[in-house]
């Protein structure tokens, strides 16, 4: 069995008490996206991108420090299982509708940015199914704002279960989609490298 991510409420905290550029979920994504870019991505390039730039080190940031590798060395591992053992980091199950939304949003929204940190641009010539879940995967990535204003609405147990069933659909959508990108890339920068 895979090992598990850390706790995502810890790890909010710890990146937000040394001033991260990323939340916990944003930066797994944005990981995501440079992998899916750049094949093999060195987790220093990845953590510089997540807390920024530090004069200092101290506690707080050693121990975000450990957290980050675990989570680049479980994540490399998880994209080349040929189990697809893959997973996004995301809140669990028993956390609010509302707030895993949220999240997915901003994993999505923190994978475009690994994406084009890795140096994928909106011009970069892609296979079309990468290209058409890259588009689906940035208005995922708006999910957030639009959960916000319907979170309302959804008021009665069945609404609920439905919106609970979409959730794990779109997540599931997400997860797929990222290791086909992945798939799909990792020849193209392969051969581009090649001269």
């Amino acid at each position: 069995m895979m090992p598990s991510f850390p706790d995502i409420p810890q790890l909010e905290e710890l990146l937000f008490s040394v001033d991260a550029a990323l939340g916990a979920t944003e930066s797994h994504g944005a990981l995501c996206g440079m992998l899916c870019a750049q094949g093999a991505t060195d987790a220093s390039q990845w953590m510089l991108n997540v807390l920024g730039e530090h004069e200092e080190t101290s506690t707080a940031l050693q121990q975000v420090g450990k957290k980050l590798l675990a989570i680049h060395k479980m994540t490399v591992e998880q994209m080349n299982d040929t189990d697809a053992d893959f997973e996004l980091m995301l809140p669990d199950d028993d956390e609010a509708l509302d707030m895993r939304v949220e999240a997915l949003g901003m994993w999505c929204q923190g994978f475009v940015y690994g994406l084009a940190v890795g140096g994928i641009r909106e011009d970069t010539a892609l296979p079309d199914d990468s290209k058409e879940l890259i588009q689906d995967i940035l208005e995922i990535s708006r999910a957030g704002y639009v959960a916000d204003n319907e979170a309302e609405l959804a008021t009665d147990e069945e609404d609920s279960e439905e919106d609970e069933v979409a959730f794990m659909e779109v997540c599931e959508y997400v997860r797929m989609g990222v290791l086909l990108i992945y798939e799909e890339l990792q020849p193209l920068q392969s051969s581009q490298t090649v001269h």
